[in-house]
């Protein structure tokens, strides 16, 4: 009989303490749940400020349905929009400290971040937060600037840059080859012109290129200003900013028609360093462009390049001399053998 009190006595200890565990372990995975890090309309969002460590500071404002540096320059939409599209996506587990020396530590406190981001609507803060240091793979520390919990999640510093040169839209220069009308270039002026060229019976609308200027027979490289134009046409650039270029000369100049609109390139060099600094008439920043493809512009798209010179024909003058020349090079060395046999 004890024995049957004493184990009955146990299966009610083991109950009891499974039923704490079981019990105690969905409270724990209840805490443990992934969850939403932010809540926020992104459509509402009008303004984005990202500050770094250094004290840099990317201002982003919305005008309509279109972002703008807060210089009004134009920004790239698809970063703007892969960025919410992120931070509406953020989630978290367990939080992993929740001290101001953890704050501190991780790089996630008012005066010790890596980034501190801020989302408005209408001038009013939406969302306020520090991101920190690395937490495993893509995963950075986080902080709410209104909690004390710090979380891991799946955000990088590289995800939320400060210089603004990166938000830039560097698409912006680019110009759809097809709307190229004319272009004007070292006295020359070269021309679009529409042919009509018949194949299997049907007319196809053909273009190509003519050069206005040339002198006598030079003969223009239609394919090779093509090739050229087109690394004028995908033209990216590093930044947008203000300076000055008085004084300077340009290295190249390009008038480029296309649509209903024209616009005039200069490339400079630049103050500093081996790159270009290039003038668009459209807009009132100046561009840096890279060495490789400045050059590509500046060393290809030229009169010399782009004509080529007929071959001089020799007048029967100078046949004659090179006939006569060529005889007496013939009995000279006849005479030359002559000698050697003696």
């Amino acid at each position: 009989m004890k024995k049957n009190y004493l184990l009955c006595g146990l299966l009610v200890i083991q109950a009891v303490a499974a039923y704490l565990f079981l019990s105690g372990g969905g409270e724990l995975q209840g805490h443990a749940g992934i969850q939403k890090l932010l809540e926020f309309n992104r459509e509402q969002i009008d303004e984005i400020r990202v500050e770094d460590s250094n004290g840099e500071i990317a201002e982003l404002k919305r005008k309509d349905r279109t972002w703008l540096t807060i210089h009004d320059f134009p920004v790239e939409a698809d970063r703007v929009n892969r960025l919410l599209d992120l931070l509406d996506e953020l989630d978290h587990g367990l939080a992993v400290a929740s001290s101001s020396s953890a704050a501190k530590r991780f790089e996630v406190s008012p005066d010790n971040f890596q980034r501190h981001l801020k989302l408005l609507k209408g001038g009013k803060i939406v969302v306020d937060f520090y991101l920190g240091t690395g937490a495993g793979a893509r995963r950075n520390h986080v902080r709410l600037a209104n909690q004390e919990m710090i979380h891991a999640c799946t955000i990088g510093s590289y995800d939320l840059t400060a210089e603004i040169a990166n938000w830039q839209d560097k698409d912006l220069l680019q110009v759809e080859m097809a709307e190229i009308q004319s272009v004007e270039l070292d006295g020359l002026k070269i021309i679009r012109a529409q042919q009509s060229e018949a194949e299997n019976a049907k007319d196809q609308e053909i273009s190509r290129w003519f050069a206005e200027g040339l002198v006598g027979d030079e003969i223009f490289k239609a394919d090779e200003f093509e090739s050229q134009l087109r690394n004028l046409a995908t033209l990216r650039y590093n930044r947008a900013f203000k300076d000055s270029i008085a004084g300077q000369g340009p290295e190249a100049e390009v008038t480029v028609s296309f649509g209903d609109s024209s616009r005039s390139y200069q490339f400079f060099k630049a103050k500093d360093g081996d790159n270009f600094w290039l003038k668009v008439s459209d807009f009132e920043e100046l561009f840096e462009v890279t060495q490789y493809n400045g050059n590509r512009v500046v060393d290809n798209l030229m009169k010399e390049k782009l004509i080529e010179q007929p071959e001089l024909e020799e007048s029967p003058a100078e046949e004659i001399a090179e006939s006569h020349e060529s005889t007496l090079e013939a009995e000279s060395d006849k005479a030359e053998a002559i000698v050697d046999k003696e």
